[in-house]
């Protein structure tokens, strides 16, 4: 058994990054945590057989969008042999809402944005057909 002290510096607050770690941690058999660092990023301590170990950083620096990891940093820590599962350690209750609505909030940016996109292209269709019909009812009419 061997733990190690993770720091995850990359766009991984408010991306849904520490329930994607609690998930990969728990299905590998890891126990430990992830913690929002007071200095702005995310701390993991995992404890488990070091091959399952070096599993679980491969799949941390391959998040799906809109995390993205630029770095770990990482170092060997100490056995807790009173850590049972792999959890979230929480910040205070503003942190945690800050939090709680980036993947939300992303999510919805990015649908506005489709939505934009969709509706100029609706724009762009309508002008189109609107000179098409102006141009049958002008050859229409000088028949």
């Amino acid at each position: 058994m061997k733990a190690v002290k993770i720091k995850v510096l990359g766009r991984v607050l408010r991306t849904g990054y520490r329930w994607y770690v609690v998930d990969i941690a728990r299905d590998l058999g890891l126990t430990g945590y992830i913690e929002l660092n007071p200095e702005g990023y995310l701390s993991i301590h995992a404890q488990g057989e070091e091959k399952t170990l070096e599993e679980f950083l491969g799949k941390l620096k391959d998040p799906p969008p809109p995390s993205k990891v630029i770095e770990l940093s990482i170092e060997d820590a100490k056995l807790d042999g009173k850590i049972k599962s792999f959890t979230i350690k929480y910040g205070t209750i503003g942190d945690e809402l800050h939090e709680g609505f980036g993947p939300i909030q992303i999510t919805l940016e990015e649908s506005f944005r489709n939505i934009e996109k969709k509706l100029e292209d609706l724009e762009n269709l309508l002008s189109e057909i609107n000179k098409k019909l102006t141009e049958l009812y002008r050859s229409q009419k000088s028949t």
